[in-house]
């Protein structure tokens, strides 16, 4: 994207969010400002803006890369078509796949020299004009010639790394590209084309779509955002096929898919081409997300349908999903309607179940409790200021009327980080740490009976490490990590993750020394524990007298990858794969603890924590 269309995009999304001249009104506490003061004042906030998202312009050599500068599909690409016939269906399906592994394996368009969503923007109305798939075949080929694959293995910055010995002493996963070489799919002259790019194992891939992070992990950050106006089909089937062919290439669990996925590509084509206006695109394309079994994946569009699906009003509680029913667990201070432990059955004439079914489409957690542990905002949305809520009170049916908030109600912990009440127990919930917390209350907590680890909510900062330095005498293995080969898309390699005293000095060069903690150590964790809590339970569990207690946990683990698709729609996936030092799958699968203890109903009521009580009860 140039830089014009860059900061007319960012003035966008700033002047939607604010009115400059309110806000430095608002910051300065003065009514009038001097005409002068103000333009300067402006003038520095686009410098700053221009310098802030300066280093997202793709530039070589201080020039904008070749595919910069073709620009004839800015403002849409002018494909519209009536309903999708079988073979053009089957058309846009090679289509696909063709145009997603050339994206990936093609030197011209991995150094950031071809336009790639130009080009298919360019060979698609032929495609779509194909009368068979010989003459699909006969497009395509057409079409890659112009394309001549130019190139050596491995020509990059790093050369001195054998990515393909990588793969081979650590691979964990090649996804399988054996289609490149079905001649009777493709043709032969297809067929070879492709089969021409599977050793140019290319690991320099800065100016790629796909690029790397100095870690090692994935990025998109070079994919373009483009407007998607109603019924602009290109930009539609563009959505579709970066969607597809990323998680393809790029998802280190493509083999947990609830369906082959290839089938949902085949699916989707018609309902995303067949898309009247934005509404339609986004959830067809959502439809493809809940297929990926992806815990990470979601959908945000500019409008936010899918977050404010069913109203910009929520009820002034907090819930639980308990046995399949959304149980009340607090509420906001002076609603009087609501009560913790009231199960909520109905709001304004759809009952809960309806709603459960109906997210089901759009959502890739499968298992309906999980999905909506994460997503209870999808349950507690309305329209209304006064919304009419059907409850299950005990054994009373009641129907309220309840006065709803501008925004979700946030959970409120009632236990503070520090030494229990009459306990002599420490208690940690890093939801609510800041930094310099952890060292303090150690040091709080030396002489204490045990600690209690509450990872039932996500981290406000990272613990993994620290705590470890404190609670597990010697570093142990607790993860295996699948990282993306940088030369080979498709394939992934293990990297064993290690936590344990001395860690922080290898990996921070942290020369701090850290006492070591003899007591009793119980991490708590539930259904509602995802990603990063996840991740910091399967380290802290090393801990020589660790044990874990609740239930099973969500199974989102690994770090969140983010692309943008046409119409201003945020995607989002894992890109690392996380496995148990035994190579066991944790996305989806979840973790177990070590002692199973659920929160009930009767429990909320009561206002007890069963979790904690139990946790008091094995340091005890």
């Amino acid at each position: 994207m140039c830089l014009f269309w860059k900061l007319c995009y960012y003035k966008f999304i700033i002047d939607r969010k604010y009115n400059v001249k309110e806000k430095l009104q608002e910051v300065l506490s003065v009514k009038k400002y001097t005409k002068s003061y103000i333009v300067w004042t402006i003038l520095l906030l686009v410098v700053i803006t221009y310098f802030m998202f300066a280093r997202d312009f793709h530039s070589l050599n201080g020039k904008l890369l070749e595919r910069d500068k073709d620009t004839e599909f800015e403002k849409g690409s002018g494909i519209r078509t009536k309903k999708l016939s079988d073979v053009q269906i089957q058309s846009l399906y090679k289509l696909c796949k063709v145009w997603g592994y050339t994206k990936y394996h093609h030197p011209d368009v991995i150094s950031g020299k071809l336009n790639w969503d130009a080009e298919l923007f360019r060979v698609m109305p032929d495609i779509l004009r194909a009368a068979n798939q010989d003459g699909a075949d006969c497009v395509l080929m057409d079409w890659l010639e112009t394309f001549p694959v130019e190139g050596e293995q491995d020509e990059g910055k790093e050369e001195d790394i054998d990515w393909e010995k990588i793969q081979e002493e650590s691979g964990k996963q090649l996804l399988d590209t054996t289609w490149i070489s079905d001649s009777a799919f493709l043709g032969e002259e297809l067929s070879e084309y492709l089969c021409s790019m599977a050793d140019l194992h290319i690991s320099d891939r800065e100016n790629a779509y796909a690029s790397f992070e100095e870690i090692g992990t994935v990025s998109f950050e070079n994919e373009k955002m483009y407007d998607a106006s109603d019924g602009d089909m290109g930009m539609y089937l563009l959505g579709l096929f970066r969607f597809w062919n990323m998680y393809e290439y790029y998802s280190p669990n493509i083999e947990i898919t609830t369906e082959e996925w290839d089938s949902v590509l085949l699916d989707a084509l018609p309902k995303v081409a067949d898309s009247g206006d934005y509404r339609s695109y986004v959830t067809a394309i959502a439809q493809v997300v809940s297929k990926t079994g992806d815990a990470h994946s979601m959908l945000v569009d500019r409008k936010r349908l899918l977050y404010y699906y069913y109203g910009q009003r929520f009820l002034p509680c907090d819930i639980k999903i308990i046995g399949g029913e959304a149980v009340v667990t607090q509420v906001k201070k002076n609603e009087k309607e609501l009560m913790p432990g009231d199960i909520l059955l109905e709001i304004d004439g759809m009952t809960l179940e309806e709603r459960i079914e109906e997210q089901r489409n759009y959502h890739a957690l499968s298992e309906a409790d999980k999905m909506l542990n994460q997503m209870k905002h999808l349950l507690l949305e309305t329209e209304k200021r006064k919304a009419k809520v059907r409850i299950l009170r005990g054994e009373e049916i009641k129907t309220v009327q309840v006065k709803t908030l501008k925004n979700q109600y946030s959970y409120k912990n009632p236990i503070e980080n520090g030494i229990l009440q009459s306990e002599n127990i420490g208690y940690i919930d890093p939801s609510a740490l800041e930094k310099g917390n952890i060292e303090k209350l150690m040091k709080d907590f030396c002489d204490t009976e045990g600690i209690i680890i509450d990872l039932r909510h996500y981290p406000s900062t990272v613990i993994t490490y620290l705590l470890g330095e404190y609670i597990i005498p010697k570093q142990k293995v607790f993860a295996c990590i699948g990282m993306p080969n940088k030369a080979m898309p498709g394939a992934f390699y293990e990297q064993e993750m290690v936590v344990g005293k001395g860690v922080l000095k290898e990996i921070q060069n942290d020369s701090r020394t850290f006492d070591s903690y003899e007591g009793k150590v119980i991490i708590l964790m539930d259904e509602e524990s995802q990603s990063q809590s996840e991740f910091a339970i399967m380290a802290l569990r090393q801990a020589p007298n660790a044990i874990v207690v609740g239930s099973p946990s969500v199974g989102a683990d690994g770090n969140v990858v983010k692309v943008s698709l046409p119409g201003e729609v945020i995607f989002s996936m894992t890109g690392l794969g996380v496995y148990t030092p035994e190579g066991e799958q944790t996305q989806r699968c979840g973790l177990k603890p070590d002692i199973e203890c659920w929160q009930t109903v009767e429990g909320i009521k009561a206002g007890k924590d069963e979790l904690l009580e139990e946790a008091i009860k094995l340091i005890k």
